[in-house]
C-alpha cells in the first residue's frame, strides 16, 4: 500500500463528511470554519505521508492539524456536534501514534503517548462546549484516552517485533545464501589455513630440532637420538593430520577436542622455548577455543622459527590475546609460507575481533588480538520499557486504569469508598497473572480463572453491595486476554480450545452468582439459599453460551495468529535449511576437489620423514622435511591464490608470515 493511501482516504472522508455533506444538505458552514478545517485536514494528511521514515515529526504535525481543526470548527454547529463532525480527522493521531510505536525508538514512546493523550484531552475540553469544565467527565475521558492510546502503542510494538523477527529471518537467509555462494572459496581457504598450520607447525619443529641436533652433534650426541625419536613421532602425526584434513568424512558437529593453551605451551617447551602462560580468565570457551588455539600455535611456531630459545609471554583474557617474545638469539629463516599473519587475522575476524602483529619495543615480536566482549548485554536508556514483560505490564496497567475510571462513575452513585477500594484490589489481583501470559500461558490462565472468583467472595459476605456486583464483571477483558495468550503462545496448542469452555464457564458462574445475590429489585429478588443455588445451576450453562461468543473469538484470533506465525517460521526455516544444505554441498565438492588434486609430493615427502627417522638417517629426515615444506608451500599457493612471496632462505629479521 502506498504511503499516501491512508492519509488520502482519511482526508477525503473527512472533507466529504464535513463540511461537504452539510453544504449539500442546505446547512453550509461558515467560510472561515470551512477554510480552517480544510487546511487542518490537509496539514494532518501531509503529516501522515512520512510516518514511516519520520514518525515523530509526522505525529507532531498531525497533532497540530487536529488542534487547529478543533479550535477552528464551530462549537454551535446546527447540523452536527463538532465532536462528531471531526470524527474521521480524529483518527489521524491514532494512525500517527501507531507508526511511532512501530518505527520510532522505544525511548520516544512516553513522550509520544503523553502528547497524544494531552491533545485528546484538550479536544475533549473544547468540544464539551459548557461554560465550566466538568472535571469528573474529563477524568473519565482522560482514562479512556490513555486506554485507547496505550492499546495502540501495544499493538504497534507487537507489529514492530513482528517486523524485527522477519528482518532477522531475512538476514539469516541472506547470510546463508551468501555463505552458499562463497562456500567453495571459504572451504578452500579454511583447508589452506589448516594445512598451513598442521604442516608448518609439525614440519618446522622437525627441521629446527634436526638442524640443532646436526649442528651440536659433536658436543651433545644425545640430541641425535632425541631428534630422531621426535621426527618419527611428529612425522606420523603430520601424515595423520594431512590425511584427516582432506578425507571425505562427515564433520562431527559440536565436537570440542581442542587442547588447552597450557598443553600447547608444554609442547613448545619440549623444543626449548621458554614460555609463560597467563590465563586470568581461564582457557577460552568452546566457541573461541579453536580460533585462539590456532592463533597461539601460529605465533609460537613463528617464535620457534625466528627467535629460538627466547622467552615468550602468552596472555589471554575475554577482551584480548597477547603473544610477545624478547627476540631470542639466532634466527632460522626460509621455512615459512607467507601466510601466518593473514591466517591469524582471519581467525581473529571470525570471532568478531582484529589482529595486529609487528616488532616490539625493545626487541622481539608482538601479536595482539582484540576480542569482542562475551555475554554482553545491550543497555538502553530505558531498559524497563523493553521486552514482553514490559508489554504485559503496560496491558495490566491499562486494564486497571479503566477500572479506576469506571469506579469514579460508581462513586457518584453512592458506592462506599471501602467497596471501591476492594473492587479495585480484586481487579488488580485478577489482572496481575497476565504478566506471565507469554512465558507460562496456561498457568496465567488458571490464575486468572481462580482470581475471578474474588468477585462473588466480595459480594456474598457483604463488603460490596450486591447492586454494584456488575462492576466486577468488567474484569472479563482480563479473561479474554488470558484465553488469547493460551491460543497464541501456550504449550500444547491442540488443547488450547479447552480454554473456551473453561473461560466462558468461569465467567458465567461468576455472573450467575452475582445475579442470584442481587436483591436490589424486591419483586424479582431470590429468597433462600435453595432458590439461589437452583438459579446458579440453571443459569450458568445458559450464560456460558453467551460468553462463549467473545471468548471463542479471542481464542480464534490468537490461534490464527499462531498458525500464521508458525507458517512463516516454517518457510523461513525451510529456506534457511536449503541454503545451508547448498553451502555444505559446495564445501563438500571443494573438499573432493582438493582431496583429488592433493599434490602427491606433500604426502610422499612427509611419509619419508618417519621412515628416515626409523633408519637413523638424520640428514634424510632434514632433507625430507624441507622437501615436504616446499611441496606444502606450492600446494598452498594453488589453494589460497595469494600473491605473497615466500621468504628467501637468507638470514633476515622479517616475520611477515
Amino acid at each position: 500500500m502506498a504511503r499516501w493511501t491512508v492519509p488520502g482516504l482519511l482526508v477525503a472522508g473527512q472533507l466529504l463528511f464535513w463540511p461537504l455533506l452539510p453544504w449539500i444538505g442546505g446547512d453550509p458552514v461558515g467560510p472561515l470554519a470551512a477554510f480552517v478545517v480544510v487546511a487542518a485536514c490537509l496539514l494532518a494528511g501531509a503529516g501522515l505521508v512520512p510516518r514511516r521514515e519520520k514518525p515523530i515529526t509526522a505525529l507532531a504535525v498531525v497533532l497540530a492539524g487536529d488542534v487547529i481543526a478543533v479550535l477552528g470548527a464551530p462549537v454551535d454547529a446546527q447540523w452536527i456536534e463538532v465532536g462528531d463532525a471531526l470524527v474521521i480527522l480524529a483518527i489521524t493521531p491514532f494512525v500517527a501514534l501507531f507508526s511511532v510505536a512501530v518505527h520510532a525508538p522505544t525511548r520516544l514512546l512516553p513522550a509520544a503517548l503523553a502528547g497524544t493523550v494531552a491533545e485528546q484531552t484538550l479536544a475533549s475540553i473544547v468540544q464539551d462546549g459548557e461554560p465550566g469544565v466538568d472535571w469528573t467527565h474529563q477524568a473519565q475521558a482522560l482514562a479512556l484516552g490513555v486506554l485507547i492510546c496505550g492499546l495502540i502503542v501495544l499493538f504497534g510494538r507487537r507489529r514492530r517485533r513482528f517486523h524485527a523477527e522477519r528482518a532477522e529471518a531475512a538476514r539469516r537467509l541472506d547470510a546463508a545464501r551468501q555463505a552458499g555462494l562463497g562456500a567453495a572459496d571459504t572451504e578452500r581457504r579454511r583447508l589452506a589455513r589448516e594445512l598451513h598450520d598442521v604442516t608448518a607447525h609439525h614440519l618446522t619443529s622437525i627441521v629446527v630440532n634436526s638442524s640443532a641436533a646436526e649442528m651440536l652433534g659433536d658436543q651433545r650426541p644425545e640430541l641425535r637420538a632425541e631428534a630422531l625419536d621426535f621426527a618419527a613421532r611428529t612425522g606420523r602425526e603430520t601424515l595423520d593430520a594431512l590425511r584427516r584434513l582432506v578425507a571425505i568424512l562427515p564433520v562431527t558437529a559440536g565436537r570440542d577436542d581442542t587442547p588447552s593453551l597450557g598443553d600447547l605451551a608444554d609442547g613448545f617447551r619440549a623444543l626449548g622455548q621458554r614460555i609463560t602462560v597467563d590465563l586470568p580468565d581461564g582457557d577460552p570457551p568452546p566457541e573461541r577455543a579453536a580460533a585462539i588455539y590456532g592463533i597461539v600455535r601460529e605465533a609460537l611456531t613463528n617464535t620457534l622459527r625466528y627467535a629460538p630459545g627466547g622467552h615468550v609471554l602468552v596472555r589471554y583474557t575475554t577482551a584480548e590475546l597477547l603473544i610477545e617474545d624478547d627476540g631470542g638469539a639466532a634466527q632460522v629463516t626460509g621455512l615459512g609460507g607467507g601466510r601466518g599473519v593473514s591466517g591469524m587475522r582471519e581467525r581473529a575476524q571470525s570471532l568478531g575481533g582484529d589482529c595486529t602483529a609487528g616488532p616490539r619495543e625493545g626487541g622481539g615480536w608482538r601479536v595482539h588480538v582484540v576480542l569482542p566482549g562475551e555475554g554482553g548485554t545491550v543497555r538502553t536508556a530505558y531498559p524497563w520499557l523493553r521486552g514482553p514483560l514490559a508489554a504485559s505490564a503496560a496491558l495490566v496497567f491499562l486494564l486497571i486504569l479503566v477500572q479506576a475510571g469506571i469506579m469514579t462513575l460508581a462513586d457518584e452513585d453512592g458506592l462506599p469508598r471501602t467497596a471501591v477500594a476492594l473492587i479495585l484490589l480484586a481487579q488488580v489481583v485478577h489482572a496481575v497473572p497476565l504478566l506471565w501470559r507469554r512465558r507460562t500461558a496456561w498457568w496465567a490462565f488458571a490464575a486468572v480463572v481462580l482470581t475471578g472468583l474474588l468477585g462473588p467472595l466480595l459480594v456474598v459476605p457483604g463488603p460490596v453491595p450486591a447492586q454494584y456486583g456488575y462492576l466486577l464483571l468488567l474484569g472479563c477483558v482480563v479473561d479474554f486476554a488470558a484465553v488469547h495468550a493460551v491460543a497464541a503462545r501456550g504449550d500444547r496448542p491442540g488443547l488450547s480450545w479447552l480454554t473456551v469452555p473453561a473461560g466462558a464457564g468461569a465467567l458465567a458462574f461468576v455472573t450467575a452468582v452475582l445475579l442470584a445475590v442481587d436483591d436490589s429489585d424486591k419483586e424479582v429478588a431470590l429468597s433462600g439459599a435453595g432458590e439461589r443455588v437452583a438459579f446458579v445451576t440453571v443459569m450458568t450453562p445458559l450464560i456460558a453460551v453467551l460468553f462463549a461468543i467473545p471468548v471463542g473469538a479471542c481464542w480464534g484470533f490468537g490461534f490464527a495468529g499462531r498458525r500464521r506465525r508458525d507458517r512463516l517460521r516454517e518457510r523461513e526455516a525451510d529456506g534457511l535449511a536449503n541454503e545451508l544444505e547448498q553451502a555444505a554441498f559446495q564445501a563438500l565438492l571443494e573438499r573432493h576437489r582438493i582431496a583429488n588434486g592433493l599434490h602427491e609430493d606433500v604426502l610422499r615427502h612427509a611419509a619419508e620423514v618417519p621412515g628416515a627417522a626409523e633408519r637413523g638417517d638424520l640428514s634424510g629426515v632434514l632433507a625430507a622435511a624441507r622437501r615436504a615444506l616446499t611441496a606444502m608451500r606450492s600446494l598452498l599457493d594453488g589453494l589460497g591464490g595469494r600473491a605473497e612471496t615466500a621468504p628467501t632462505p637468507e638470514v633476515t629479521s622479517s616475520r611477515s608470515e
